[in-house]
């Protein structure tokens, strides 16, 4: 899934020399501060820091790289000189996108193929916990949260009304005249629902797919579309709240522009709604954020059901795929299956389907019940004890609780690391270190109670 394997010594000890190369002015090259990033499932990101001297005068510039999964792949194949080549493309124009430095494909150099990318400031939206639970989406006001979400609308607006033939995307490939653009969306998708099948049947995802083939139309605009449009792929100025730049292009196309818009629509379902948990103040309604999408653009939107089809089968192929990824890696999924994700259950719900065994939850705010966490720290140094929330106050106890409705379980070590900030709370969930049993919405929605509450003093 994640390229966790990558040991960060070995990369930087390899890539300093290839770092000379491209900077054959540079003396005394150094690298600091490798660290992974993000929590992302189809690469992996690496964040640093380059010093070097040239003549008297010193510099620094932080840099990132990426790099396609080592295993477990979400996705048949990983276009990383695709995503490369979009942005570096789109730094030509108005849309905010991180400067792009090199591209490498030789794959001996590191042991994969990457890209390397100027360093933005700025902080991201996360997707774990989610950004309506935690982070700085859910920190802001609620008129600084509407501010975030019509600086991406703006800014994914701002793409569909490129002139992408002057700019020359036509590499994304051109879609044929009528159908064409909708033909490839089901190609993709076709292909893609059978290579994460491997022989299992998925009855709510190959219904979905069989409706799209039966419903296709001719789109009235072909743009570029950022295939991959949510708050967690925008980076924003804290202070302010500006878009600083538009992240994450693997998934770009050329195609209907209202598949962005459906794109977004859902991710911020899911984010929400779709998982139980409450949208925050501010955020703007779909009807709202479809309105002001449409007086940007000067487009009328008129297959956004077909769109949303789209997304929420696009997004089952996907969640059924790293649930696959997991079960391999020994991972629990909080109940969720290959055949019941959240994309199996908006498919269903759109299409009027019968829902899957177990459809999605209600929303229940922690800020109006009562909640026990179980903690259960193994090994020297372990102990146990939970947190009682109550209508959004907590309070600690030692010992074990009488059915709390999560439990959270690792060693006493990671823990520790998890507190300091040295191992990342996903990363640890992801390499099996850290195990939770329960209702895990509710306890996203406490990640930023427990945050406060246990963080070292």
């Amino acid at each position: 899934m994640q390229a966790r394997s990558a040991d960060l010594s070995e990369v930087q000890s390899r890539l300093i020399p290839w770092l000379q190369a491209r900077m054959p002015k540079a003396k005394g090259l150094a690298l600091e501060n490798m660290a992974r990033a993000g929590a992302g499932f189809s690469n992996e990101t690496l964040l640093f820091d380059v010093k070097w001297k040239e003549g008297r005068k010193s510099h620094s510039e932080g840099m990132v790289l990426r790099t396609p999964p080592k295993a477990y792949p979400v996705f048949p194949e990983y276009a990383l000189a695709k995503q490369f080549k979009v942005m570096k493309a789109l730094g030509e124009t108005d849309v905010p996108v991180p400067r792009m430095l090199w591209l490498e494909e030789d794959a001996t150099v590191l042991g994969f193929p990457f890209y390397v990318m100027g360093k933005l400031k700025g902080v991201v939206p996360p997707e774990f916990p989610p950004y309506h639970t935690f982070g700085v989406y859910f920190n802001a006001a609620p008129a600084q949260r509407a501010k975030m979400w019509w600086g991406l609308v703006e800014n994914m607006a701002r793409v569909h009304k490129l002139d992408w033939k002057k700019l020359g995307f036509s590499f994304l490939g051109v879609p044929k005249s009528g159908t064409g653009p909708i033909d490839r969306q089901i190609e993709y998708l076709d292909m893609y629902l059978n290579w994460m099948k491997e022989g299992e049947p998925q009855p709510i995802l190959e219904t979905g797919l069989q409706w799209l083939k039966d419903n296709r139309y001719s789109p009235e605009h072909v743009t570029i579309c950022w295939g991959d449009p949510r708050l967690p792929n925008a980076m924003y100025d804290e202070g302010n709240y500006d878009v600083v730049a538009v992240l994450d292009w693997e998934m770009s196309f050329l195609g209907d522009p209202e598949a962005d818009l459906a794109w977004f629509l859902f991710c911020d379902w899911q984010h929400s709604d779709g998982y139980g948990y409450p949208r925050t103040e501010g955020s703007p309604t779909r009807e709202e954020t479809i309105s002001r999408y449409e007086e940007l653009t000067g487009f009328k939107t008129k297959h956004i059901l077909y769109q949303e089809v789209v997304a929420a089968l696009y997004f089952g192929i996907i969640m059924a795929k790293i649930c696959k990824n997991f079960t391999k890696m020994g991972i629990e999924m909080g109940g969720i299956t290959t055949t019941n994700t959240v994309g199996h259950q908006r498919v269903a719900a759109l299409l009027g389907l019968p829902a899957p065994a177990a459809v999605a939850r209600e929303v229940v705010k922690v800020e109006e019940v009562s909640v026990t966490v179980q903690f259960r720290l193994t090994g020297p140094g372990g102990s146990d004890w939970y947190l009682v929330c109550d209508k959004g106050t907590a309070t600690r106890f030692e010992g074990c609780a009488q059915e709390p409705n999560c439990t959270m379980i690792v060693s006493a070590e990671d823990w520790a690391r998890m507190q300091s900030g040295e191992l990342e709370r996903f990363k640890a969930w992801t390499d099996g270190k850290l195990k939770i049993e329960g209702d895990m919405s509710l306890l996203l929605q406490l990640e930023d109670t427990i945050s406060r509450f246990t963080r070292p003093k």
